[in-house]
């Protein structure tokens, strides 16, 4: 029995070893490969990008719709071959996607109104009317302090924007994407929001009236004042539009692109998956939509009191992909001359930061709003964990330490079930040599020897599944916790004490330079055994853990188990430093916990001996 759990035990430890193998040496070393190169080429494409972008003018046609209910917004992309869209970085994996530098960004010729805020800087096109130049001011490429800040929306090659329009009744002139709006003001602020206006040959007057708050939220109202001598009909409708495929992380726990919680459910599509499908549709009140990244999001917020549509699609043109999301308000709004409508439909372009997800929630009766950030499947375990560990970084002042400690509250809460576990393994491991004698005896007939070890089991009083149960219950609990770690915003860049400067980051300290003392550049092709001091820490831990359990009989287990502490050292060496911290801590944990149960256990049998 012992030994086909150990099977079981090995088969399961393999599995994971086998997911972690694949992705860092099948996914990740080709991936930094490919940065490496889009790094080395930038600096000379970034002029010919850039000539190219000032002889390109936005083409008006759209992508095809067949559902003529639906708005047909979407200026094309610029002719030019998929890029990455490095400055509006996912900051998934590797820091080094966030520290390359793209090309200059040029930005359409024409007036603009600037965006100006602690958070937010950039500007609105007046041509067009399209948010489509914005920086994170909170929030740098890298941890060099004079890094660009991440630019989420951008114009040019590889554009990236919000635009606002309306679907009208049939021979009414609308403004489009080559409209010149006029404006009340050269600027957007927290203190002073913005008035765009238009006016149509035939006296139709169209207006958005901006605001923004001193974060991440904007409020658009769109305005239609009928001065014309015939009835119109009239529908707003908000689009975000992606231009070029951005780099994404393609992990199974992180979702990128476009995603949107609509009719009371979350929607979640890879680019991969709606370039195929071209085009999803769901109807519903409230929620929102739009397209998002490890850390940022830009999203449409409809009227929650009002029923829309919501549309996902993508296209190819020109070698690039499109991706966009729209929202388009269901009813019609029908104006006789002299009426006018509005409609008020909210934006929010930034970080995707919990507690601000969550009070604008609130604020604006957002529904499922926190699921723009990816808690997953144990999202009733995840959620609270998140909470957790961020009040520990209030209240330790540093989020190294809200993990540490975090760790210490959940090795207690299940205390209880690993004292049975280890009271479990402490007996089976009292009954090896009497199982050894039954292998031995029975090694030829395996219903002997398993009715025989039965038998042994029950007359010592053990429960072999005993030790397996308390740690199947506590996998979600530390997946969850590792799901945590692995998206939450706080730990990007944040430090923790000497070399760790950034817990998203890999311990930046190898073996290969003597730990920083040595000046050199190591070669890609041996950054998976650049081992830092945490990863050799985490290693040293997992061996020390596992030479406190009993070891398995079989010569063949034995050896295996023996080279795991050593495989998971270098698989795992190159990930985010905050994990590693994590997963050593909680084998230190581990170890304390198990030497004193074990103790406590051996003076107990002295008692009743």
């Amino acid at each position: 029995m012992l030994q086909g759990d150990q099977k079981n035990l090995l088969l399961a430890v393999i599995l994971c070893a086998a997911i972690i193998f694949g992705w860092e040496f099948f996914f990740q070393a080709p991936k930094r490969a490919q940065e490496n190169a889009a790094r080395n080429t930038t600096q000379n494409q970034a002029l010919v990008d850039k000539q190219k972008q000032k002889n390109l003018e936005s083409d008006a046609t759209l992508l095809p719709l067949s559902d003529e209910s639906l708005p047909t917004p979407m200026p094309t992309p610029s002719t030019s071959s998929e890029q990455p869209n490095i400055d509006a970085t996912s900051g998934a994996t590797s820091e080094k996607i966030e520290r390359q530098e793209s090309a200059p960004q040029v930005l359409e010729d024409g007036p603009r109104v600037k965006i100006e805020t602690d958070a937010l800087k950039g500007s609105i096109s007046l041509k067009g009317a399209k948010i489509d130049n914005v920086s994170l001011q909170k929030f740098r490429s890298s941890l060099d302090p004079e890094s660009p800040h991440i630019k989420l929306l951008q114009a040019g090659q590889n554009a990236y924007f919000v635009q606002f329009a309306w679907r009208v009744s049939e021979g009414v002139e609308t403004p489009n994407h080559a409209t010149l709006w006029q404006s009340n003001s050269s600027s957007l602020t927290p203190q002073k929001p913005l008035l765009l206006h238009w006016t149509n040959k035939d006296g139709v007057r169209f207006e958005q009236h901006i605001a923004i708050d001193k974060n991440y939220m904007l409020d658009i109202e769109q305005r239609v004042i009928n001065r014309s001598a015939v009835n119109i009909a009239v529908q707003p409708y908000g689009v975000i539009q992606r231009q070029g495929k951005p780099q994404t992380l393609d992990f199974y726990i992180l979702h990128e692109g476009p995603i949107g919680y609509l009719d009371n459910s979350l929607e979640e599509l890879s680019y991969k998956k709606i370039l195929k499908k071209q085009r999803v549709k769901v109807e519903g009140q409230g929620g929102w939509i739009g397209i998002t990244d490890k850390y940022w999001m830009t999203a449409l917020i409809p009227d929650p009191s009002k029923k829309t549509q919501g549309l996902f699609r993508a296209a190819s043109r020109n070698e690039q992909s499109i991706f966009q999301t729209d929202i388009i308000y269901t009813q019609s709004n029908s104006l006789a001359p002299g009426e006018s409508s509005s409609q008020t439909s909210r934006v929010f372009v930034g970080a995707k930061s919990v507690p601000l997800l969550d009070k604008y929630a609130e604020q604006f009766d957002i529904a499922g709003f926190d699921l723009a950030v990816d808690f997953g499947w144990f999202y009733f375990i995840t959620k609270p964990i998140y909470s957790a560990i961020t009040f520990f970084s209030k209240l330790l002042g540093n989020f190294g330490l809200a993990i540490l400690a975090l760790t210490v509250v959940i090795k207690l809460l299940f205390l209880p079930l690993s004292y049975k576990s280890y009271v479990s393994i402490s007996k089976m491991k009292d009954l090896q040599p009497e199982m050894i004698v039954l292998r031995e005896k029975h090694k030829d007939d395996k219903k002997a020897l398993q009715k025989d070890m039965l038998a042994l089991y029950k007359k010592h009083g053990v429960n072999p599944v005993a030790g397996c149960l308390p740690i199947l219950l506590q996998i979600p609990v530390f997946f969850a916790l590792y799901k945590v770690l692995f998206i939450a915003i706080e730990m990007r860049h944040a430090p923790f004490f000497g070399w760790i400067h950034d817990l998203s980051a890999p311990d930046p300290l190898g073996m290969l330079t003597l730990f920083g003392i040595l000046p050199w550049k190591i070669p890609l092709i041996l950054e998976p055994i650049n081992l830092g001091l945490w990863p050799i820490a985490m290693g040293l831990s997992m061996w020390l853990q596992q030479k406190m359990n009993p070891a398995p009989v079989d010569p063949i287990q034995k050896k295996i188990f023996a080279f795991l502490p050593l495989l998971f050292t270098f698989l795992l060496g190159r990930f985010p430093a905050g994990l590693v911290i994590y997963w050593t801590w909680n084998n230190v944990l581990t170890i304390t916990q198990q030497w004193l149960i074990t103790r406590h256990v051996k003076l107990r049998k002295l008692q009743d001996a």
